[in-house]
């Protein structure tokens, strides 16, 4: 029974050491071969990278009876129709929104454009 015991006590004390070395390897996937590597065991550069380009977010200018997509809309915010003289009180299921220095009227359930006021941001 000792020797059991002792058998099973060194084993569980030897197998997380054995694991040890493979813990402690770089985990990149796979293993760098000789072509991949420089002198010094640095990864080679690539020769031929196509670098991702930041695609400009296109903006849109609105027009009545467009879907409004604020994604879409620069300068996006939802406008308070008292601090401006021209705008009247939207009625109900329509708010006024900014989309770069216009103001449009939108119905909120189909967001289609219904008025446009262009010009009144500067």
């Amino acid at each position: 029974m000792n020797k059991l015991a002792a058998t099973l006590l060194g084993a569980s004390l030897a197998l997380p050491l054995a694991g040890a070395p493979a813990l402690a390897a770089p985990q990149h996937g796979h293993a760098p071969t000789a072509k991949s590597q420089t002198r010094h065991g640095a990864p080679a550069p690539a020769k031929y990278v196509k670098k991702a380009k930041a695609s400009p977010k296109s903006y849109k200018s609105f027009r009545k009876g467009d879907r409004f997509d604020q994604a879409h809309a620069r300068n996006y915010q939802i406008v308070d129709y008292k601090r401006f003289r021209k705008l009247p009180a939207p009625k109900r299921g329509y708010r006024y929104v900014r989309a770069g220095n216009d103001v449009l009227l939108i119905g909120t359930s189909s967001y289609k454009v219904f008025q446009v006021y262009g010009g009144l941001f500067r």
